[in-house]
């Protein structure tokens, strides 16, 4: 990866305002503009997403065999998985 950085009180001011208006916002003399070139991942073949499609839908099955199996409810395993997905995201933000 690769990266670029400038202090922004020696950026000459055309290129300032390029920074500017590219961010939407005046930049501050105290502050660093910090540019980096990343390579995106390639989208991954039909093959590829084709396997993950059929596990996934396996794991569902399973899932699914698993909870009847156990006597749970639809209603209470979406509820716990709202549970969990909200202590999931709450941990985030802590």
């Amino acid at each position: 990866m690769e990266s670029v950085t400038r202090d922004v009180d020696k950026i000459e001011p055309n290129e300032r305002r390029v920074y500017e208006a590219a961010l939407g916002r005046s930049l501050r003399d105290n502050q660093q503009v910090i540019l980096r070139v990343i390579e995106l991942k390639k989208e991954p073949d039909e093959s590829v997403r084709r396997k993950a499609s059929e596990e996934f839908h396996e794991l569902c099955r399973e899932g699914t065999e698993n909870r009847q199996r156990r006597g749970i409810s639809v209603e209470d395993a979406d509820a716990a998985i709202d549970e969990a997905m909200r202590a999931i995201r709450s941990r985030k933000t802590d």
